[in-house]
């Protein structure tokens, strides 16, 4: 499930009781302000309070792109407590995955945690240009948990309307093929309340499990996903 950087400490206790398999943190925009400083803040006290809780979801959070200088500091933020991976935004092939897995392995050397503890999930699709380098994800990385469809990120890019389209619907079986391919989950973009046949046309489609944007989507998703699908990595549905 997805917790937005604002989300309050309400949503948080709802999330953690959720029975999603994972939580994604979002850190909020990419500006270096105080929104930001505290929303990495938030993110290492959920970790926390995750760990002390004991039997939580598996907790991602969303850092910049590495084509922003926000990513060094995200990072810097999340280690010590670590995370249990992080999910890297307009991934669009393996240079940029293994990027960042040097850049965790620092840290988690610092830190004093076990190399390769550190999970990447990536948002791909969203660069009509990357994606013919999906292929690219297959063996790229043992890091590699799981490969999430940037739909909006597309559709924003490509100035698309809502609805299908020979883009969209390309873009969907590509990411389905490279995620089969590369033996991790792929999870269909979230929806809003009340289009919960999505997840039925997600799961048609080849994807193994979804994004949930509420808590009260987390159980149409179990329904639609069998826990021997959507649980390849213990990650998803997000």
């Amino acid at each position: 499930m997805i917790l937005n950087f604002d989300a309050g400490d309400q949503e948080f206790a709802a999330a953690l009781e959720c029975d999603a398999d994972a939580l994604l943190v979002r850190l909020g925009p990419c500006a270096e302000d105080d929104a930001r400083r505290g929303a990495r803040a938030r993110a290492g006290a959920l970790i926390n309070t995750a760990r002390r809780k004991g039997g939580a979801p598996t907790l991602f959070v969303e850092v910049a792109s590495l084509d922003s200088d926000l990513v060094e500091a995200d990072l810097d933020a999340l280690f010590g407590p670590g995370p249990d991976g992080v999910f890297l935004p307009c991934c669009d092939g393996a240079a940029k995955l293994q990027r960042l897995a040097v850049k965790l392995a620092v840290r988690e050397a610092q830190a004093g945690l076990a190399d390769g503890a550190t999970r990447i999930g990536a948002f791909v699709g969203s660069d009509a240009g990357g994606i013919p380098a999906l292929r690219s994800f297959v063996g790229a990385s043992p890091r590699l948990a799981a490969l999430a469809f940037d739909e909006a990120g597309l559709r924003a890019a490509m100035r698309l309307a809502d609805g299908a389209g020979a883009a969209i619907e390309t873009a969907r079986a590509m990411v389905v093929l490279a995620a089969a391919s590369a033996g991790v989950p792929g999870l269909a973009p979230p929806i809003e309340t009340g289009a919960e046949a999505a997840y039925a046309a997600a799961r048609r489609d080849g994807f193994t499990g979804a994004m949930a944007l509420y808590p009260g989507q987390v159980a149409a998703i179990r329904d639609i996903f069998p826990a021997g699908e959507n649980r390849q990595k213990p990650n998803s549905p997000a």
